[in-house]
């Protein structure tokens, strides 16, 4: 029993030796390595092997002793190298080197076994590495506008990497935790320029990153080579092979949101909470009392508790909104408390009902903070900042660039709850506090620069994270005309269309946000009833838009001075930065030439006069 265990390994051992090619072994280690290596075994030096049940004994004729298994991941040597040293590789050449002569002495020899001066070996290196340049470098762009070639392979070539398109990815996702799943799909939607070799390895290089890995022809991960260690090695190898996978139109969608998503919570909590709004639904607002307001309190609390973050959030908001209509409130709104009310039922029953999804599961469940995942670089471009409260008793102000890799617009938001007694936030204050990222650069100043960041953090709602490493630089700012905003420019015409959003469950919550060429302010008016400011601006054709800006006391300077029409009567020939609520169009900022005005924090300022002269 025991020789037949030495003979299995063995074999095993000789059929790993025969897949470590020139091109492996230089990529697991280096070349200079795989050099030294071959220019030993050729002065003489010789191994002898003692075979175990799993591993191989490996003594040196010049006194080094190596122990190896049938992998490259596992190796023990007793010089003092910490990485993968010459020892290693000669004891693996040198067993290639009698397997070749024991088989037949007047064959070929392997391109790892020649007896070549070495300075032909590194010419003919060299030729072969230009020839892979040439023709077998591929870059991909995962764009739908752009197409990919592949370089002439031959059936066996190609069927040795069949495996990547071909296997179940459920089970090399097992020895990957939720989260680093989580981190690789975000990668994902972001478009990465690859280069593709194919020899003896499958290497996929991620221009963007810098990262290269190389897969062999077992259908395994762990065998894939990568410079980078530990877990950002193993997620770069992962990496690649989807995106391999993703433009050969593979869609692994379903095995990632499985081993991605896992949503735990209180099913308790959550019936509770379903049984308290049907009781308001049954009641009436008519005959509601105000003990529901203490009872939406509380069930928040324990939603916090039970791990429901988006039903907390969903509660503040309806008692929020409860409390406008027990004060009698202009602003208190009929239709978006039944919406409210509406769409956290509808969510609380399908959580009950456990009839979907985990990553729909994990949608209606929501989480406490944003995952950020870091992104090699953004280029972006500051089009202003709002300052906003919520019902639910949040206060904050939240900065939008336009992103010029991807097209998308980015916030940052400096948030606090307020819905507590000693929380206080001034929007004044916050507005003119220093950024995180440049010591003295305000966020004022910050909101109309162009800039440049490495290394940033960025959530799936591609909020930018004020966390550290993050590196900022100022770039000279680019005139607004010259800018492609894509589906984000928007004419009047079609702003007018816009129709209000619908109740989805499933569907990210995404902002509604355009930007209009404008004229001019045609006129502007103050609805006493709403307490709104409405601006009708007007574009070249005469074609109208009301842009509707609520009244408060935080705002009351900027409402004043824009009533009165100061500086207004200036401004021609710009860019209105708005967003859709509901039916109603809010305007942000207003962008000429290179400037930009906040409406709601900079318009009290004076800023706007300055503008209007731009």
């Amino acid at each position: 029993m025991g020789m037949n265990e030495f003979n299995e390994f063995k074999q095993k051992f000789r059929h790993f030796s025969k897949l470590c090619t020139e091109d492996y072994l230089i990529r697991y280690a280096n070349k200079g390595l795989f050099k030294r290596a071959l220019k030993e075994l050729d002065q003489g030096v010789s191994v002898q092997y003692t075979w175990h049940a799993a591993s191989v004994g490996c003594q040196l004729s010049e006194g080094t002793e190596c122990t190896l298994h049938a992998t490259l991941d596992e190796w023990q040597c007793s010089c003092p190298s910490e990485n993968i040293c010459k020892h290693v590789l000669i004891a693996i050449l040198y067993d290639q080197r009698q397997q070749t002569v024991g088989h037949d002495a007047a064959s070929e020899p392997s391109p790892v076994m020649h007896d070549q001066p070495e300075d032909s070996k590194v010419d003919e290196l060299s030729e072969k590495e230009k020839g892979f340049e040439k023709d077998e470098l591929l870059l991909v762009k995962e764009s739908a506008s752009h197409g990919y070639e592949w370089p002439t392979q031959s059936s066996e070539e190609n069927a040795r990497f069949r495996w990547m398109l071909g296997a179940d990815l459920a089970p090399m996702l097992k020895s990957y935790t939720s989260t680093m799943v989580e981190e690789i799909v975000f990668r994902l939607r972001y478009p990465e320029d690859i280069q593709i070799t194919e020899d003896t390895l499958l290497t996929i290089h991620l221009k963007s990153q810098d990262i290269e890995v190389s897969f062999t022809e077992e259908p395994n991960l762990t065998k894939a080579l990568c410079k980078l260690k530990q877990t950002a090695g193993k997620m770069a190898k992962l990496e690649a092979l989807l995106r391999y996978r993703i433009i050969h139109g593979l869609d692994d969608t379903e095995a990632l949101s499985v081993r991605a998503y896992e949503p735990k919570f209180s099913l308790q909590t959550v019936r509770e909470c379903r049984e308290m709004l049907a009781g308001i639904l049954r009641t009436g607002l008519a005959r509601l009392p105000q003990s529901y307001m203490a009872q939406l309190e509380t069930l928040a609390i324990a939603a916090h508790s039970s791990n429901l973050p988006d039903v907390e959030r969903n509660l503040r908001g309806i008692e929020g909104e409860l409390q406008l209509f027990f004060k009698r409130h202009v602003r208190f709104s009929m239709q978006t408390m039944l919406d409210r009310i509406s769409k956290l039922y509808l969510a609380l029953e399908v959580l009950v009902q456990s009839e979907i999804t985990i990553k729909q599961q994990s949608q209606l469940v929501g989480s406490f903070r944003s995952k950020y995942f870091t992104v090699p670089s953004l280029h972006l471009y500051g089009l202003g900042a709002y300052s906003w409260e919520t019902r639910s008793g949040f206060r904050g102000i939240t900065y939008y660039f336009y992103c010029f890799d991807d097209g998308q617009i980015y916030t940052y938001s400096d948030v606090r709850a307020v819905y507590y007694e000693d929380q206080q936030f001034s929007f004044a204050e916050h507005y003119a506090a220093y950024t995180p990222w440049l010591p003295n650069l305000t966020f004022s100043q910050f909101t109309g620069e162009e800039v440049q960041f490495q290394s940033v953090k960025v959530n799936e709602e591609r909020r930018i994270s004020s966390g550290d490493g993050a590196k900022l630089s100022i770039l000279p700012r680019t005139n607004v005309t010259e800018l492609d905003f894509g589906s984000y420019l928007m004419d009047i015409s079609s702003a007018l269309q816009q129709q209000p959003d619908s109740i989805q469950l499933f569907a990210e919550p995404k902002e509604r946000l355009a930007i209009i060429e404008v004229a001019r302010i045609a006129e502007h008016t103050f609805n006493k009833q709403t307490q709104d400011l409405i601006l009708t601006v007007e574009n070249t054709e005469g074609e109208r838009l009301p842009l509707t800006l609520p009244y408060s006391s935080d705002w009351q300077s900027m409402i004043n001075r824009l009533e009165s029409g100061f500086g207004s009567q200036k401004l021609e020939h710009f860019y209105a930065f708005v967003r859709f609520e509901g039916k109603r169009c809010s305007p942000i900022s207003f962008l000429k030439g290179q400037t930009l005005l906040s409406l709601k924090l900079d318009s009290g300022s004076g800023r706007m006069g300055r503008f209007g002269r731009k």
